[in-house]
């Protein structure tokens, strides 16, 4: 890893452990884990499916967060050439108090992206391996007690790349603390 992700993670994990032991702190650290549907797209490129898995741990809101993308083959602007896209990021990321069992998600993250450019006619391909910084909002609604449906939108951008990438992506997670409010 890189210095700059390190210390990502080390601040991450530094809030997380400080809330835990904080007198603010009403629902103690929690893992919420998940999976998600979605499409990711890079410039010049078709759409293409993505699936994600999902961990993390959650503490009044704040939570240290990984994610793992794999997308199918998609074509692209070029005639005989398809890529395909597999990342895994680490952030950390805010949850806004819920309001009518909705809420808000902000999420900043070093993600590591590798896109595989595959060319039709000979079945080679080359993979460009890119690390940056992914921006990602989001809305979540509550499902059950224990249950939440996520839908964000995610911009990563990156020197290796002109343009940036998008993605989409609607996840089910489970776990996290209960919720206290209204019976399901």
């Amino acid at each position: 890893m890189k210095l700059k992700q390190s210390l990502l993670l080390l601040v991450s994990i530094s809030m997380v452990l400080l809330s835990s032991n904080s007198f603010a702190g009403r629902q103690g650290i929690n893992l919420i884990y998940g999976i998600g549907l979605g499409a990711v797209s890079p410039a010049d490129s078709d759409v293409a499916a993505a699936g994600s898995v999902f961990f993390g741990f959650i503490e009044d809101g704040w939570s240290l967060e990984g994610t793992a993308i794999k997308s199918t083959e998609a074509g692209t602007d070029i005639p005989l050439f398809d890529y395909s896209i597999k990342a895994t990021d680490i952030g950390i990321a805010y949850r806004t108090v819920e309001s009518n069992n909705s809420y808000y998600k902000f999420k900043i993250s070093e993600t590591d992206i590798d896109v595989t450019s595959i060319n039709t006619a000979t079945n080679a391909d080359i993979t460009t391996e890119t690390e940056g910084r992914t921006y990602t909002l989001g809305m979540g609604w509550r499902m059950s007690r224990e249950n939440r449906l996520e839908v964000d939108y995610s911009y990563h951008s990156s020197d290796d790349f002109s343009d940036p990438i998008h993605m989409i992506n609607v996840s089910y997670l489970w776990g996290g603390a209960p919720y206290l409010g209204k019976d399901f």
